[in-house]
């Protein structure tokens, strides 16, 4: 008997604090936090040799390097045994500009509310995640290199002779050139493989060895990269994901569509750093956990501006 009461006594608490509790504070007891993450993936992109360099060339007699900064150098890594060799392609996931809607159906409700903000329904607003594979493979040790780097003390321009300065009016000051010697280290130990569209490469557009040289040392042979970076990765500026609170028994859509063009990933023969149109992928989360039974297709197709639409209903 004092066990029924006991439990009678709970149940009557419990009502008794629902009866206290509005709508809206259910609503909040029953929602759950989902994200949605949008990436571009199934496509493939060139690996990289990467170093960490640095010129430790003292021209103006304090103590020191003249320029502390340290550079990447990039060497192709081509296929072995095929010539001429071709460099290698790995699967990677790339950014890619996309516009996305995501729209909810309240369980009271009979229409579709769109909660994402309409800037992210521009086609050039958002911007999938980098490719962030590092792999790290046997280190190779490159001795410091020193290169003959010469001015015209006139022009400006870049010389190794004196006959590579242009002539000047009879009468007039001798353009001369004069040349330095330049030495360039390579750390120890930092020998890693990147590929051309990870953002670390992209933002290294330039270097010392390829400023004063770009034929021996541009892309591919030292320079990293000739694309122009389109910013990280973000949906209108704001981080991935996109967080909401989906309530029970609502119905969520989620729309997303590739732009028509790589955001600016291009060699230097205007040649695009992706081989494969890639597939634009979304992905839902409910409460940490990734959700697999989607409505509809979560992916697109390798196609130029194709995209997705996925649904799904919280029980």
């Amino acid at each position: 008997m004092r066990f029924a009461a006991r439990l009678t006594g709970v149940l009557l608490l419990t009502v008794g604090l629902l009866a206290g509790c509005d709508k809206a504070q259910i609503a909040q007891l029953e929602s759950q936090n989902a994200t949605i993450t949008i990436t571009a993936s199934d496509t493939l992109a060139e690996l990289f040799n990467v170093w960490d360099f640095t010129e430790i060339t003292d021209l103006d007699m304090m103590n020191g390097p003249d320029d502390p900064t340290v550079y990447l150098y990039c060497e192709s890594v081509p296929v072995v045994g095929t010539p001429p060799p071709p460099p290698i392609q790995i699967p990677v996931q790339t950014a890619w500009q996309h516009s996305l809607r995501v729209s909810v159906l309240r369980a009271d409700s009979t229409e579709f509310e769109q909660i994402s903000d309409d800037m992210y329904l521009s086609s050039t607003a958002n911007l999938t995640p980098y490719d962030d594979q590092v792999i790290f493979g046997n280190n190779v040790t490159k001795s410091d290199l020193t290169v003959m780097d010469g001015t015209c003390t006139l022009s400006g321009d870049s010389c190794l002779v004196d006959m590579d300065c242009l002539s000047v009016p009879s009468g007039g000051p001798v353009d001369t050139c004069s040349v330095v010697l330049r030495t360039f280290h390579w750390a120890n130990g930092t020998k890693r493989q990147l590929t051309a569209i990870n953002r670390n490469v992209i933002l290294a557009t330039s270097n010392p060895l390829n400023d004063f040289d770009p034929v021996t040392y541009g892309f591919r042979n030292g320079l990293c990269s000739v694309s122009i970076d389109p910013g990280p990765s973000s949906l209108a500026g704001a981080p991935q994901p996109f967080t909401f609170e989906l309530g029970k028994g609502d119905t969520l859509k989620v729309e997303a569509r590739k732009a028509l063009n790589s955001p600016g990933f291009v060699d230097q023969m205007g040649n695009p750093l992706t081989v494969i149109e890639p597939k634009l992928v979304g992905r839902l989360a409910i409460d940490g956990t990734n959700i697999t039974n989607l409505g509809g297709d979560a992916s697109s197709a390798s196609v130029v501006g194709d995209g997705f639409s996925f649904f799904y209903s919280s029980r």
